[in-house]
């Protein structure tokens, strides 16, 4: 299996059934591959270890009762899509004992580049390599395409806000019509340890968060002058936690920054005035945490509208193009058939460090991802099957 066939891409489907059996089929040649096989016989020996109830991550309560077959919404699946939801979530729990670096000890959220560090053999940290890189964590691709009606620039930390930016600008340059840019930031405070600011203050100086470092990307890698700042969520600051936030009902949201309930944009013109994109910051849908990917391509969906087909560039490292491609097509794909395209640049940016622990984080990270996607698809035919 080569980095290109592990995450291919989401094509238009008009009937939303049909991109659920699509996402199904996706996640199941990459999550039950023989790369995937061989990665946690490595660890554990057996991919099947494990109870999906201890995730740690609510699950929706139709769940259960569909996997044990108790539901009778339970017959819109078939027997193979229900094994499938109950081999991911079994694999989920067994990659969870082995390959988180962030909340290993159960309690601390970590950001990555605050994860630890592991006793690893030089053998099994060449196995990882090999493994994940046919998993397709390692090797770039090119974009499917020459022509795109919208891309999406996705945020990071440190340098990988301006190496992304870099990257879709030298797409551009090699011919790649990006068609809109859109760059999709967060609330994300910067980091004290390792120190964050020394290294984002060249290209994003007086940077707050995450999302001045996509601005200061955008000055520095397209040359555009950003708009002022807009509270799409209506609000006139981040000081206090948004009235209008959606997921304020949700445990431990008392718990959570003012700062991630709020939603932002900025306009982005070319020098004749133009309209050429925007940056985003999304507000979190996981309290009291930051946003995620999943809650910057759900607030983009909502304001770009993107319609059945239409061909979308999403633009990352690499090392992260598995989990992000599997949340855009839980979140473009699967409820709006865009066709879809992931591409990310590689370690010889320097950008992230090209670990056994790293990658196994990131392989973890698609894991989860990836049952998140099958969750949703079979919650739209769950629903289907009920009526709702």
């Amino acid at each position: 299996m080569t980095a290109d066939a592990a995450i291919p891409g989401a094509p238009a489907a008009g009937r939303t059934v049909e991109r659920v059996d699509h996402a199904f089929a996706l996640v199941e040649s990459w999550l039950f591959s023989g790369a995937m096989t061989e990665l946690l016989d490595l660890f554990d020996g057996h991919t099947d270890r494990g109870d999906w109830r201890r995730l740690d991550e609510e699950l929706p309560e139709w769940l259960d009762p569909l996997l044990s077959r108790t539901d009778p919404s339970a017959e819109s699946l078939s027997e193979q899509q229900v094994e499938v939801l109950r081999r991911a979530l079994a694999i989920e729990q067994t990659a969870a004992g082995h390959f988180n670096f962030r909340t290993s000890d159960g309690s601390t959220y970590r950001e990555r580049a605050q994860a630890a560090h592991a006793d690893f053999s030089p053998e099994t940290r060449a196995e990882v390599l090999r493994l994940t890189d046919a998993l397709g964590l390692v090797s770039p691709r090119p974009p499917r395409s020459r022509r795109y009606a919208r891309t999406l620039v996705l945020g990071g930390g440190y340098r990988s806000a301006l190496f992304r930016a870099r990257y879709a600008a030298q797409l551009q340059a090699s011919g790649v019509v990006l068609g809109e840019v859109d760059f999709l930031g967060s609330p994300r405070f910067l980091l004290d340890e390792p120190p964050e600011r020394p290294v984002v203050e060249p290209y994003a100086p007086g940077a707050a968060d995450e999302f001045d470092l996509m601005i200061g990307a955008v000055r520095t890698e397209f040359g555009l002058e950003p708009a002022e700042v807009t509270f799409l969520c209506g609000c006139s600051s981040a000081e206090h936690t948004c009235p209008n936030w959606s997921a304020g009902s949700l445990p431990r949201a008392d718990q959570t920054p003012p700062a991630f309930t709020h939603e932002r944009r900025v306009a982005l013109a070319d020098a004749d005035g133009q309209a050429v994109g925007s940056v985003y910051s999304a507000s979190t849908g996981r309290p009291p945490l930051r946003p995620d990917t999943a809650d910057t391509l759900r607030l983009w969906a909502r304001y770009a509208q993107p319609r059945l087909g239409q061909r979308v560039l999403v633009v990352t490292t690499q090392v992260f193009v598995p989990f992000q491609a599997f949340d855009g097509i839980r979140r473009l794909y699967l409820p709006h058939g865009v066709d879809l395209d992931t591409v990310g640049y590689g370690a010889e940016w320097k950008d992230r460090p090209q670990t056994a622990e790293y990658l196994l984080q990131e392989t973890l990270s698609a894991i989860r991802s990836a049952r998140r996607l099958l969750v949703d698809a079979a919650e739209v035919l769950v629903k289907e099957g009920s009526g709702t």
